[in-house]
This record gives structure tokens, C-alpha cells and sequence, in this order.
């Protein structure tokens, strides 16, 4: 039996801006540590609508930190969930064997590269597929409801409430013990229930503009003009704006912008959100997977080979739930 372990690993990888059919796999040498770092064997890779932007290089004022004419990462993905194989010099936290989830450089591959400070231990109860899908996702949706007051929020409404960030989103401001709205499409209605909303609006059939008295309105999505929809909200509450709606150059940043000019001159508080990965953050979420109140909804894992299909379906904005990758 060949016991040699292996030098090469699997990547999906991205030589020029563009659609994600310019994803192609390829061959790599395996990565190695820096002293702060594991490298772990890639169970499973979260993918995000962001992974669309960057492989898109857009808004095109992110190339300053993308790469400007190329992209400086070649292997997207950063949401990880896996086992660790190696360590470096300095890492004590972790050692071979351990199963972990959180972010690493390059995830869309067999094999990834993260900083030991970026991950927490899979939680037992949970499947690879579903610990990729929870880092990105859920810790937006923990920090938009803490943007928006969820503490003392007593109505929530969540507009885009069955993408990834939706699901949690919704079970995420249930388990805080408000009312939950989630908005949806007619085929995601049961689905939205079953994350924990109370109520349910069909957007095809209904005006959501028309909605009113909510105390935090996470808007996922940025389809209804932020001059009437912030009447959503009632007088004092707060309209998170999380994303930019289509993912067009800089059309995400002008609705951003627009928020943080618009609210000192309305009665509600209108914050653009930037989520940032936080361990701490990350470690809630796990907390709430733990007494049961959350629970990562994957739709699909695709095959590493299938990385431009899935990566197309995400950023279309077709998923219901998370979609993750399986090297």
C-alpha cells in the first residue's frame, strides 16, 4: 500500500477577471504553513455572492485591494470547514486531526491555507457541508440584527429572507424572541416559515413597500428604492442595508452611500452594512447551532469540478439557502 503523502492538491482557479466560466481546475503544490497557520484538507467550501464580485473584480474600486488587472488570490473562496493536516511552528490552538470550520485563503480547493485565529472546531451535530455554509452568511446576519438594534427590537422584517444570509437572518432574530416577517417568492414561502418567521409575504403578489411599523428591516436584496422603503421602518427604527442588490460595478456602493446620506434627514436610522468576519461573532452563531435555534440550510453541494455552475447559481441569486463546494 503507497502510504506517501500527498505533494500536489486540486484548486479552482481564476487567471483573469471575468464571468465564472473562466473558473478552471488545476494542479497545485501543496500549501504550507506559516507559523501562524494550518493548512487544512478542504471538506467543504461556503460560497457567497461575494465570491461572484471577486471573481467579476467588481465594484471596480475593489481591485485596488483584488489585484488591479489580475487577481492577486487566483483561488477564490474563503468560507472552510475541514481537518487540519498540518501546523505551523507557532500554532498551539490546533493539530493534525482536528475537524474546524471558519475562513482560510483559497477554499475553493482540497487543500486551503488559514490563520489559526480564523477557526473554531466543528461542532459535532454538524455535517461538513453545513459547518461551510455558516461562517460568511451567518455572521452578516448576527451583525446587520446587532446593527439594527435586536435587542430591543420587537418586529423584524427581512427582505431576501430565503438566500444564505436570509435563512439566518430570520432564525437569528427568532432565537433574540421578535416577530419575524420574511419576505420571499411564492416557491420559498414554506421554506421561510420553517426558519422560524411568523409571517410570511410573497413579493410577487404583494407590495412589500406598502408594509409598515417595523422596529428593524434588514433588507438583503436593494430591489425597492430606499426613499419609500425606509417608511418600512417605523419612526426610530432601523433599515439595515446589507449588499448592494445586483451586483453591478458600483451600483451596491451608490445604495450604501445613499443610506448613510439619506438618514440624518429621515425620522428612520438608515445604516449600510460592511460585515466583517469576527472568530468572536462566529463563536455566537455556534452557540445558538449548539441549543438548537439555528441550523445552516444547504440547498445544493456541487463537485469541485462543478465550481463555475455553482459559483453562477449563487450570484444569480437563485439559491435557496447556502450552496457549498465538495473537493
Amino acid at each position: 500500500m503507497n502510504t506517501t503523502a500527498p505533494t500536489t492538491t486540486r484548486t479552482v482557479r481564476l487567471d483573469r477577471y471575468g464571468s465564472p466560466t473562466g473558473l478552471r481546475q488545476r494542479t497545485a503544490d501543496l500549501p504550507v504553513p506559516a507559523d501562524d497557520q494550518v493548512v487544512i484538507r478542504v471538506r467543504a467550501a461556503g460560497i457567497n455572492r461575494g465570491d461572484g464580485l471577486a471573481i467579476a473584480g467588481l465594484p471596480y474600486a475593489a481591485r485596488l485591494s483584488y489585484g488591479l488587472t489580475r487577481p492577486k488570490r487566483p483561488v477564490p473562496g474563503t468560507d472552510v470547514a475541514g481537518t487540519v493536516v498540518s501546523v505551523g511552528a507557532d500554532v498551539t490552538a490546533w493539530r493534525p486531526g482536528d475537524d474546524v470550520l471558519g475562513w482560510a485563503v483559497g477554499a475553493f480547493a482540497e487543500h486551503a491555507v488559514a490563520a489559526a485565529s480564523s477557526l473554531l472546531a466543528k461542532p459535532d451535530g454538524l455535517t461538513f457541508e453545513e459547518a461551510a455554509a455558516i461562517p460568511t452568511a451567518a455572521v452578516t446576519a448576527l451583525q446587520a440584527l446587532r446593527a439594527g438594534g435586536i435587542d430591543t427590537a420587537r418586529r423584524v422584517l427581512v427582505l431576501g429572507a430565503s438566500g444564505g444570509v436570509g435563512s439566518f437572518v430570520v432564525q437569528l432574530a427568532a432565537a433574540a424572541g421578535a416577530g419575524v416577517t420574511g419576505v420571499c417568492s411564492t416557491r420559498n414561502v414554506e421554506l421561510v416559515r420553517s426558519f422560524g418567521a411568523d409571517r410570511v409575504v410573497d413579493y410577487t403578489s404583494d407590495d412589500v413597500a406598502e408594509l409598515r411599523g417595523y422596529d428593524l428591516v434588514v433588507d438583503l436584496v436593494g430591489q425597492i428604492p430606499l426613499a419609500r422603503a425606509r417608511r418600512i421602518a417605523e419612526r426610530g427604527g432601523s433599515y439595515i442595508v446589507v449588499g448592494g442588490g445586483k451586483a453591478r460595478t458600483l451600483t451596491g456602493m451608490r445604495r450604501f452611500a445613499a443610506a448613510a446620506v439619506l438618514s440624518p434627514f429621515v425620522p428612520q436610522r438608515l445604516r449600510p452594512l460592511f460585515a466583517t468576519p469576527r472568530r468572536e461573532d462566529l463563536a455566537t452563531v455556534l452557540s445558538h447551532v449548539a441549543d438548537g435555534s439555528v441550523r445552516p440550510s444547504v440547498e445544493a453541494a456541487y463537485d469541485l469540478r462543478d465550481a463555475a455552475d455553482a459559483v453562477d447559481f449563487v450570484h444569480r441569486g437563485k439559491a435557496r439557502g447556502k450552496v457549498v463546494l465538495v473537493p
